[in-house]
């Protein structure tokens, strides 16, 4: 009898033992082979899985996941020595070229919020809630000069969540469901607790705020998830950028910005502070940084199914203590 041929392992280094019976490198997420013989594996794109790190305690993961074709998330992350602006994008599915939004979306946005930060002085202080709006703005100038070519009913589009942190708080806009969370991780036993410091801009908040319907008849709908407010040349001229200004405890946590392609599997603050916690727990055994955190948050959503694109940023905030007065001190 002749052996079984060996599956391949991935391309990002794990072996074939990672690879699930459908051709999923449970490790990255990414299509590692196919079943048949006669389906050629996909040609893996730079896009397809990225990590950034700027420090042990900031980074950010996004990933294809495990079923849609390619990844239309983008982020962006910046780190000076007073302040941290993060920037996640979910590209519309139903947009053309949704990544063209996301990723001119989120870098506009950055390169807002740097220059915001680089221009402020004592003399001129910066204005938290108006850089975010402006930096936002930007982020739809910066699509706007690309959409151009587009004539059809969907040119590319995009939803934003941004955060400045800077002076003991996080200064937080969006437009549509990308979501963030203060994660707050006391000290074991005690459990963590997230969060929410945005609201979904969908159909379903829409009619259940207007009292239109009952949460339960309107999650059952096609439409529960649909989004009423994004960026792109279809949306309205007028940029509704709803903002919160979130001061950071006193104690250990995370500001986890994120996709629905990881929510969706963690929708309560409950469910989202288990995952958080598991990942943290995970991580730590091989690394404490939290570029592992992203990882594992990614790869949980993977292991339910990864049926969108996943995106994870995190800043993990330690506040420390000053031996002599007891003050608490934050490292970020």
């Amino acid at each position: 009898m002749r052996p079984a041929p060996q599956l391949p392992g991935c391309i990002c280094g794990a072996p074939a033992t990672e690879v699930d019976e459908d051709g999923f490198c449970l490790r990255c997420g990414l299509r590692a082979h196919r079943n048949s013989p006669l389906g050629a594996a996909r040609e893996p794109q730079p896009s397809d899985h990225i990590e950034l790190p700027l420090s042990p305690n900031f980074a950010a993961v996004s990933d294809r996941g495990r079923k849609h074709a390619k990844n239309e998330d983008r982020f962006a992350i910046f780190e000076s020595n007073r302040a941290q602006a993060i920037v996640v994008c979910d590209g519309v599915s139903t947009s053309s070229d949704a990544e063209v939004a996301s990723a001119a979306v989120s870098e506009g946005v950055l390169e807002s919020l740097a220059v915001a930060l680089s221009s402020a002085s004592s003399a001129s202080p910066l204005d938290h809630a108006n850089a975010v709006r402006q930096a936002i703005a930007a982020g739809a100038a910066a699509l706007n000069s690309h959409a151009n070519p587009y004539t059809d009913e969907n040119p590319p589009s995009t939803t934003v969540v941004a955060a400045l942190v800077i002076d003991g708080a996080a200064t937080i806009g969006w437009l549509g469901d990308s979501r963030a969370y203060w994660i707050d991780l006391p000290d074991s036993p005690s459990p963590a607790v997230a969060i929410p410091l945005t609201q979904d801009h969908s159909w379903l908040n829409a009619v259940v705020g207007s009292g239109e319907m009952t949460p339960e008849l309107a999650a059952r709908s096609p439409q529960a998830h649909a989004i009423t407010r994004w960026i792109g040349a279809d949306a309205t001229e007028e940029l509704e950028i709803d903002l919160v200004r979130h001061p950071i405890p006193a104690s250990n946590g995370i500001l986890l910005l994120c996709t629905d392609g990881l929510w969706n599997y963690f929708p309560t603050p409950e469910s989202m502070a288990q995952a958080v916690h598991t990942a943290v727990q995970n991580a730590s055994q091989n690394s404490r940084d939290v570029l592992a955190i992203a990882r594992q948050l990614v790869d949980l959503a993977n292991r339910r199914g990864g049926h969108d694109n996943i995106t994870a940023a995190v800043l993990q905030i330690k506040q420390i203590h000053a031996p002599e007065s007891g003050e608490p001190a934050r490292e970020d």
